[in-house]
Formats: structure tokens, sequence, C-alpha cells
């Protein structure tokens, strides 16, 4: 049997070395050469990362939860007895029930095994399993496996549904995208529309510290359109335009527009 020989030498792969709070990676060549990179340090690190600020688990956050490790180990320091975290909406950390059909058929999904058990319909109501039944029929794998870039195609026609009873509008799921979260979502929007930082957003204020942290994560530029107070936070066309134009005339072309609830302080 004649063995087959290959004219390609493959490099070893990078050796990444640990010391101290510096990182260096090294790779040995067909030569016989080392290469270095420079140390990861804070000075080295992208700069959009250090101009990015997300006030929502900023120094504010931070030393709440150091005085409320406080509270736990002494009760007395302080003269109040519990912290209330307002930085996120988070209304489950105040006590807040999530809603029960959702979690229901998430179990059910996740441990199909129980909807066949004689317990399930003791347990779980009826319209529970027949949305559970139908999930896992048609999503291949399972909760725990890949699927579709955009998501499970039978998950996105239910959007599609609400959205077409909600708006009276027809809606196609080859234009939705689902992600984990809002967050993910505006990453995504962020890195696809910024180019550099002459695209401009218009994002309302007051705004969620997503908009301004991603825009500059992104090396894009904030327009900032002011919603009136005294109009139940109200969007003013006007301020909206003429922030446009303002925009236009710095040769910051507006790439895109933010309308979201206002964040203030009763919201």
């Amino acid at each position: 049997m004649r063995r087959l020989r290959s004219s390609v030498r493959l490099n070893p792969p990078p050796v990444l070395f640990v010391s101290g709070v510096e990182t260096r990676v090294a790779s040995k060549t067909s030569f016989g050469t080392i290469r270095t990179m420079s140390s990861i340090t804070i000075d080295t690190i992208n700069q959009n990362v250090k101009d990015m600020q997300y006030a929502v688990r900023g120094a504010i956050v931070a030393k709440a939860g150091l005085i409320e490790l406080d509270l736990a180990s002494n009760p007395t320091k302080y003269p109040f007895d519990k912290i209330v975290m307002c930085n996120i909406g988070n209304p489950q950390s105040l006590g807040q029930k999530p809603i029960t059909f959702y979690r229901q058929v998430l179990a059910l999904c996740d441990f199909p095994e129980m909807l066949d058990t004689p317990e399930a319909a003791s347990l779980f109501p009826d319209d529970v399993r027949r949305k559970a039944r139908d999930i896992l029929a048609n999503m291949k794998g399972g909760t725990g496996a890949y699927s579709e870039s955009k998501g499970v195609a039978f998950l996105r026609k239910m959007v599609a549904d609400g959205i077409e009873k909600r708006d009276g509008h027809p809606c196609d799921i080859e234009d939705l995208w689902l992600t984990d979260g809002a967050s993910v979502g505006c990453h995504y929007l962020m890195k696809t529309l910024i180019r550099d930082m002459n695209d401009a957003v218009l994002v309302p204020i007051p705004q969620y510290p997503l908009y301004s942290a991603t825009l500059a994560l992104y090396g894009g530029t904030l327009l900032p359109y002011y919603l009136q107070e005294d109009k139940e936070w109200g969007l003013d066309v006007a301020e909206l335009k003429s922030q446009t134009d303002k925009g236009a005339g710095l040769s910051h072309p507006t790439r895109s527009a933010v309308r979201d609830c206002p964040y203030v302080t009763d919201n």
C-alpha cells in the first residue's frame, strides 16, 4: 500500500502565554522562528470599548452591590435594611410572578418525556400540553439543538400571526429574526448599519443606555432627539426633523431611528 505524502506543511497552533497581567501569543512558523504579539492590556484593546459607557451596570450599580453585601453581614450599618435595584426592567426580582403559561410550555419543551406521564394531565392544562406538542413536532432536535439563523420557522410563524392579528397587516416570516433579548438585536443592527463615525442614529432622550453604548462600540454618532415631558414624553415631529437636518448639515447621514418607551424615573 503506497503512502501519500502531502506537500503542505502545517504550522503548529498559536500558544497563549499568561504571566501576571500580561498576555503574549506566540506561534512557530515553517522556518522555525517565533513571532510574538504585543501584550494585551487596557492600553492595547479597541479604543471604542474603552469609550463605551453602560450606566445600567455602571459605578452606581456596583456600589449598590457592595452596600447589599454590607447589609447582609451588618444589617444596622445603614439607615435602611434593603437595596431595591431599579437599573434594569426586572420585575421578577421585585416579586412579580412570571406568566405561568410560557413557563409551563417551556418546561414541557425542555422535558418532553413529561408529556406522556400520568402526572402531566394534573400538572399542566390542556392548552399548555397542546402548545408544547405543536412546538416539539415542528422543532428538529428539541430546544437544545441549533435552528435556522433567523430562529425556528414554526416559532417565527407564530410571531407573524400575532403581528398580523395586532396590526391588521400581512407579516412574512422571512422578514423576522428571533434573538435572545433586545440587546442582541440592537448589536446586530448597529453592527450592520454603522460604517464609521459619520453615520448617525437618532436616539430619544431620555434613552436606554444600550443605544449610546452600542453606538460608541461600533464607532457611530448619536443624534439625540428630545421627548416632550409636558406632553407625557411624547414625540415632537419638528424636533425630530430639526435633529435630522442638523445631522445632515454635519455630514452625519441618519442610518436609523430608535423609537422606544421613554426611560424616565417613574417608568
